[in-house]
């Protein structure tokens, strides 16, 4: 899932400033890809990863050197093998190009503001010009947000070519595009909200689940009508936790549940699916899934003659043969991972044959 998403939290914790490392051109292979981030404060600590380990030991060492003063790209040419090329040994074959950023009060405050974009569930663009050279001033740039609001240093009117951009940005790959009408070049990046994992049932196999989806990425809701299963000291990695008995205010006013939510019900209780399915059915979730057999969700629809719908997952999670809470839950975390990948494909598709 997203750096910046943990990276924005570190950012918000803490009024250290630091250095923002962004990951925006690879040529070849390379363990992460165009977006790929850290953060590194003033103290040493890191949030973020944009190598497998070795490009991080280098910035670490240019933030506690001074060497990085405003805004610059650090090129890494991983496709050697000699004793002197930073290829050695690390299982990379490609140029890494990362814009190394000194992050002042002015950008964090930019920052911030991303973030509550994020939290908010609205997506935001960033369109920043590529420094050259060294010791450059910082990188001009500017973050749209999908409902058309406008912050960052960028002055003045946008050019076309970035408006095209900005337009396109959440089909389109991240990484760099030379603007004729500047003569320089700019990276985009379109950043999405947390997907989000609505959890019924707060026994113990949806602990380890929560936790994983969690560290995976996603913002987890867990919403169970008894309290004493639905508290922070057993899911202290959700975000939202809502006791409640499954019923159409709670799923449609209280939790707010939308067509961009993942759903797993976890309930062990065969009436309460019951209840929460005939509500669900309709909702156009990204995921819905169901704990148990097929012959089980079968009888949730009143009928073992019929057919579950095909949208509905059960047995929720990959096929691994797995047993416990713990293996039951890296199953279905691959599943979900899975899905929301294949998902971003095909809008991608869509958007290529529009």
């Amino acid at each position: 899932m997203e750096d910046m998403h943990s990276i924005l939290e570190v950012i918000a914790s803490s009024d250290s400033d630091g250095v923002l490392a962004t990951v925006i051109q690879v040529d070849g292979s390379a363990y992460k890809k165009e977006g790929a981030a850290m953060f590194l404060d003033k103290e040493g600590s890191a949030a973020g990863l944009i190598s497998a380990g070795c490009l991080e030991e280098d910035l670490i060492a240019r933030v506690e050197q001074g060497m990085i003063s405003e805004s610059e790209v650090i090129i890494y040419d991983m496709s050697g093998y000699d004793d002197l090329s930073w290829g050695e040994g690390s299982g990379c074959n490609g140029v890494i190009h990362v814009l190394a950023e000194r992050v002042d009060a002015d950008y964090r405050e930019h920052l911030l503001e991303l973030r509550d974009n994020l939290k908010s569930g609205i997506g935001v663009t960033l369109v920043k010009v590529v420094p050259s050279g060294l010791g450059n001033q910082p990188a001009e740039y500017v973050y749209m947000t999908e409902t058309n609001q406008r912050f960052g240093t960028w002055q003045g009117r946008l050019p076309a070519g970035i408006t095209e951009l900005i337009r396109g940005a959440q089909y389109n790959k991240n990484g760099k595009y030379y603007l004729p009408e500047l003569s320089k070049e700019v990276y985009v990046h379109h950043y999405e909200p947390r997907p989000r994992l609505i959890v019924f049932g707060a026994g113990k196999d949806a602990i380890p689940l929560v936790s994983l989806m969690s560290t995976v990425g996603f913002s987890v809701t867990v919403s169970d009508w008894r309290a004493g299963l639905c508290e922070a000291k057993y899911f202290p990695a959700a975000d939202r936790l809502i006791i409640g008995f499954p019923s159409a205010k709670l799923v449609e006013q209280e939790i707010r549940i939308s067509s961009g939510d993942y759903v797993i019900l976890l309930t062990h209780n065969f009436k309460k699916d019951r209840e929460l399915l005939s509500i669900l059915m309709n909702k156009q979730l990204k995921y819905l899934g169901v704990l148990g057999s097929g012959s089980r969700t079968k009888r949730l629809f009143e009928s073992e003659s019929l057919s579950v719908p095909d949208f509905i997952r059960t047995p929720v999670g990959l096929s691994i043969s797995a047993e416990g809470p713990e293996e039951i839950a890296v199953s279905i975390a691959a599943e979900l991972i899975k899905c929301s990948k294949q998902r971003l494909e095909k809008e991608v598709e869509s958007s290529n044959v529009r």
